[in-house]
């Protein structure tokens, strides 16, 4: 069993800021930094730091030895990632304010070089026992949904960001991760948590979802139950990498056998400790700190609804 990620690796640019720079400033950052991501490249490496076999697929340019470096780093295997000479790996540019949140210009690069036959040579390494975990950074994502629907495995989507490149149809999907503005953009609607969740199995009865709720926790719903798991109470420092280190270690602890409320504890105990570290995939906590979480928190487990 392993877990394939198919997308986006970025260079990212962050800079602190006092307050979001607005129309016609000027800002001088407070401070300036360079790191790995791009939301392929994070979940891969969360997708590994959690345990689990990991093959990353993904494209970089001539400037991409970061990239390469931080995967092989965090147990990635980069087989599949594929360089191209002359090329410009993707840019992502990062404001931070003190509230630790954060607003983000994506420059795809070399992300948006997939095609169909890219597609088709990874998949066929694919096994129906393995994870097909993806997002829309890429280039051709609806030819990624074709070749999908052919293939018999477990496909993880997570969608974003939400843009007209993602396809009408996600009957190919077997677990939507999303949070809750993705969630009221793939519906078309707005509602509480428990009610758009609801509307997207309806929709799709195959496919499970997990919403993921900012500080409030994460609901996940399928055709039989409905669970809720409760935030973990930190001090947020950046929450940049937070979502991506979500669902890579909810795709690890699924890929490994472990039962639902083990993969949406183990991801939320995760992703709140990524909170509390700068950057995106220099943020994502090793398993060993996840465990540690989890056993100081015992009483923060996911509950039936």
């Amino acid at each position: 069993m392993a877990v394939y990620v198919i997308g986006s690796m970025n260079i990212d640019m962050f800079f602190d800021v006092d307050h979001f720079v607005r129309p016609k400033e000027t800002l001088m950052p407070v401070h300036s930094e360079v790191l790995p991501g791009g939301k392929g490249l994070n979940q891969a490496c969360a997708c590994a730091r959690a345990g689990a076999k990991t093959r990353m697929a993904g494209k970089a340019g001539s400037d991409g030895q970061l990239l390469t470096d931080t995967l092989k780093a965090a147990g990635v295997d980069t087989s599949f990632v594929d360089i191209q000479s002359g090329g410009l790996s993707g840019r992502a540019i990062i404001q931070r304010d003190p509230d630790a949140e954060n607003c983000i210009l994506l420059v795809p690069g070399t992300n948006h070089d997939f095609k169909k036959a890219d597609f088709e040579r990874i998949l066929r390494f694919v096994d129906k026992d393995d994870i097909v975990l993806i997002q829309n950074e890429i280039s051709n994502l609806k030819d990624l949904a074709a070749c999908l629907q052919e293939k018999d495995c477990f496909v993880v989507f997570n969608p974003a960001p939400v843009t007209k490149d993602i396809p009408d149809d996600l009957s190919f999907v077997s677990c939507l991760v999303a949070n809750e503005v993705e969630i009221e953009q793939l519906l078309k609607t707005t509602g509480d948590p428990q009610t758009l969740c609801a509307q997207w199995q309806n929709r799709y009865p195959g496919s499970s979802i997990v919403l993921t709720l900012s500080s409030k926790g994460s609901l996940y719903m399928d055709g039989k139950r409905t669970l809720f798991m409760p935030a973990y109470r930190v001090e947020a420092k950046d929450t940049t990498g937070a979502g991506d280190t979500y669902t890579g270690y909810y795709c690890a602890m699924l890929d490994q056998g472990r039962s639902i409320e083990d993969a949406l504890q183990y991801a939320s105990a995760a992703s709140a400790l990524a909170v509390t570290r700068s950057g995106a995939a220099s943020s994502i906590p090793d398993l060993e700190d996840v465990k540690h979480m989890i056993g100081e928190n015992e009483k923060i487990s996911p509950v039936a609804l």
